[in-house]
């Protein structure tokens, strides 16, 4: 498995929402969901209309079996809202529904796969000339700018579920920022 890196610059960010809302607003809002709530794809893909209709979202994590409650973003907020309104989505709908199965009245009978998740961010990433891209990618990004912002790695690390400082910084490729900034500074 090759390894995936977080998205750094702002910039870029705000390139792959641009791209991914001019194909598919689920895309995008997909997308928005893994920078900001630090979910793996894998927990965000099976959500429900339902879930994330009230304050707090609460996902029994499918990796670690463990509840995961949090607030959601205004920012989050303000675009599930807007996706859920435009799309006419029910409680009982998926949030990412699978546009290819749909029984025989048309009704989408289930979510998007992680493959199709990988392929969307993928697509993405090269249109904007990123690389070492995936799905994994969402929930670095977030963890990479929570720390740039917040410089709370305990936090952080609750977060993540991560049992060392040192094991989320490297996580989040912080760790290798800071050897790299290290190795171009030193001189003699």
């Amino acid at each position: 498995m090759k390894k995936v890196e977080p998205i750094r610059d702002l910039d870029d960010i705000e390139r792959m929402k641009k791209y991914l809302r001019s194909k598919s607003e689920r895309n995008y809002v997909l997308f928005m969901f893994g920078i900001y709530s630090g979910l793996r794809v894998s927990d965000i893909i099976p959500l429900q209309v339902k879930q994330v209709t009230v304050d707090r979202i609460e996902v029994k994590e499918t990796k670690t079996g463990k509840v995961r409650r949090f607030p959601i973003n205004p920012a989050l907020r303000k675009s599930i809202n807007q996706y859920i309104k435009d799309n006419d989505l029910q409680d009982y709908d998926y949030l990412f529904p699978s546009k290819k199965k749909v029984r025989s009245d048309g009704v989408r009978i289930t979510h998007i796969g992680r493959v199709a998740a990988y392929q969307i961010l993928k697509e993405a990433a090269d249109h904007i000339g990123l690389v070492h891209i995936g799905t994994h990618s969402m929930r670095k990004t977030f963890g990479y700018h929570h720390y740039k912002q917040n410089g709370n790695v305990a936090a952080l690390m609750e977060i993540f579920n991560h049992s060392s400082p040192d094991i989320t910084l490297g996580y989040i490729g912080y760790k290798q920022d800071e050897l790299d900034a290290s190795m171009l500074s030193f001189s003699y």
